[in-house]
């Protein structure tokens, strides 16, 4: 498996918190359904008593016929099963609505926390570990809970009342139970101890899986141009087949345990039986008690084993929910973004960003950045020129707050949650352009949205829509064009407004007469704004303030475009050939 750093997994003291912080208003409606779940176990045990007292009956009768009180008893039987069948379905139904609503809040809580986690956290996990816990982990939660606790409650309840009554019949069919209680706690601690670095293991492989699928999908033009599908194909390979690996080992615990139940199970009834048999011969219990007796145990090793294996379903739903509360339950410090970085007051240094001998290289090894000096003031737009791989957008990163530098200093007036960036990668939120755009700000007036939509020019194909601002676009509604998608990012971020805009190659993937126009609107939104444009045409640096130009992690050259193009540089180089592919 890969050195993927997954995010974090919450504790069983983190998990109880959250879970009692969830249903903490909800005590009167759960203690409801209890006594429910109490009252089908108590129903559920009148049936084996009253087939002991159907065959004492019945034997004491002998060839006499019916027994007078036969039919009642008959009925009452019927009665008792279908009051339990009435008892656990009203306790399924009232399990269900209070688990069903706390697994959606659950799902809100997630949603919003990994939509809170540091842009830095998120790169390093990857988005497909983000996007197994809120798919995967969920279902498993969703679809395990509703139908476990139901038996867990159950079968505790059964246990405790069957104990008791079986104690009445004879105290010594108690003695078998007792003894084989240290024979279920052996399986218990063996399972508590062997299940859940399994199940956690599982579900980790699948966040590594996803992540490797996801990533070939989202950059599949990338995959082709630079032919790697058959690397990724063998990543995909490799994390499919350590999923079921680990599948496999799960099942192996498994049928251990169930084989391990099935001996303790056997070894009970045998036990209950040959001891019923004696007692009856001595005449100290009759065979009706002794079949009641039978009865009962077999229903304290249903819920028993029930138990046991409810167990295994809950492990795994367990170990979805401590992926879930592990993100949700993260306390999100100031500076946890940018650890290293220091802040510092604009107005004394009137500087945006400061960066001194920086030096970044990335969790294995490799050198990114070495020795970066630059200074970024409010309302500067810098445009970062290169080849690929020469450190644009891992400079790009470091000043939005993705990544701590390894070494050297970075000062911002500004804290990280006041730097935006926007790729080239578009996408459109399921919903109404209005909505999309007031993502960016929820609060934003008529009047505003109006507003930032004429400063990107992005006014005319919005009102062109049939529904104009609320036209519902995004998957299953009308699809925007990836040129008219960018477009509406551009103006996302114009109403947003913020003091630092980063532009990563965000018109790259338009094409010439697109790109006109997203250019328009990206100088637009950097005009009252601090800008890092990591610049795919260079008309785009032209326009500038200052250029930087990267080569294998550093600055080779800055400057403004006329100063550039007056000696032999780079940059003057790359104008003369983009400039010349631009006229032909």
């Amino acid at each position: 498996m890969s050195n993927q750093h997954l995010l974090s997994v919450a504790g069983s003291s983190q998990i109880s918190s959250y879970l009692w912080q969830m249903l903490r208003g909800r005590c009167l409606a759960l203690l409801g359904v209890l006594l429910l779940f109490l009252a089908e176990s108590a129903t559920a045990l009148v049936v084996p008593l009253l087939i002991g007292r159907i065959v004492d009956l019945l034997n004491t009768n002998g060839s006499n016929g019916v027994p007078e009180s036969f039919p009642q008893m008959i009925a009452l039987l019927i009665g008792a099963a279908f009051a339990a069948g009435l008892f656990a379905w009203l306790g399924g139904v009232g399990i269900a609505r209070i688990t069903e609503t706390v697994i959606a809040e659950i799902r809100e809580d997630y949603v919003g926390a990994a939509l809170r986690l540091p842009r830095s956290t998120v790169e390093t996990a990857g988005t497909g570990d983000v996007v197994t816990r809120a798919s995967d982990d969920i279902a498993q939660v969703s679809g395990t809970l509703p139908d476990v606790l139901p038996r867990f409650f159950v079968s505790i309840f059964t246990v405790v009342l069957i104990a008791g009554t079986i104690t009445s019949i004879d105290w010594r069919f108690l003695l078998i139970f007792l003894a084989l209680t240290p024979l279920y706690v052996v399986h218990v601690r063996w399972y508590l101890r062997t299940g859940p670095p399994v199940y956690q293991k599982q579900r980790a492989v699948e966040s590594v899986r996803g992540q490797h699928i996801l990533g070939t999908l989202d950059n599949l033009d990338t995959v082709s141009a630079h032919q790697l599908g058959a690397h990724q194909l063998d990543r995909v390979s490799v994390s499919s087949w350590d999923k079921v690996r680990w599948a496999m080992r799960t099942r192996i615990v498994q049928n251990w345990l169930f084989g391990r139940l099935n001996i303790a199970q056997a070894i009970g009834i045998f036990a209950v039986l040959g001891l019923g048999v004696w007692l009856a011969f001595r005449g100290e219990v009759t065979p009706g008690a002794v079949t009641a007796a039978a009865l009962l145990f077999q229903r304290i090793i249903g819920p028993v084993n029930g138990l046991m294996y409810v167990m295994d379903d809950f492990q795994e739903a367990l170990s979805s929910l401590s992926r879930l509360v592990g993100v949700v339950e993260v306390r999100q410090k100031p500076g946890d973004h940018n650890s290293s970085d220091t802040n510092f007051d604009e107005n004394q240094n009137r500087t945006l960003v400061r960066i001194q001998d920086l030096d970044f290289a990335y969790p294995n090894g490799f050198e990114a950045l070495k020795g970066i000096d630059v200074d970024i003031a409010p309302g500067e737009t810098i445009a970062v020129v290169g080849a690929t791989g020469s450190g644009k957008s891992t400079l790009a990163s470091l000043v939005a707050g993705v990544y701590s530098p390894s070494s050297g200093l970075l000062e911002r007036s500004i804290s990280a949650d006041e730097v935006y960036s926007l790729s080239q990668e578009t996408h459109v939120f399921i919903g109404t352009v209005r909505s999309n755009l007031t993502l960016a700000k929820p609060e934003a007036t008529e009047q505003e949205i109006i507003d930032a939509l004429h400063r990107t020019g992005a006014h005319g194909f919005v009102m062109a829509l049939p529904e104009g601002l609320d036209t519902a676009v995004g998957h299953g509604a009308r699809n925007l064009e990836p040129a008219q998608a960018q477009h509406l990012a551009l103006a996302r971020m114009s109403l947003l407004n913020p003091p630092l805009i980063i532009l990563d190659e965000a018109t790259a993937e338009a094409d010439s007469a697109d790109a006109e126009v997203l250019d328009k609107a990206s100088l637009a939104i950097t005009s009252n704004s601090a800008a890092i444009v990591i610049a795919h045409r260079l008309s785009q640096a032209a326009s500038s303030d200052r250029i930087l130009v990267m080569d294998n992690g550093r600055i080779i050259e800055s400057g403004t475009h006329e100063q550039l193009l007056e000696t032999e540089t780079s940059y003057a180089r790359l104008w003369q050939a983009w400039s010349e592919g631009a006229t032909s």
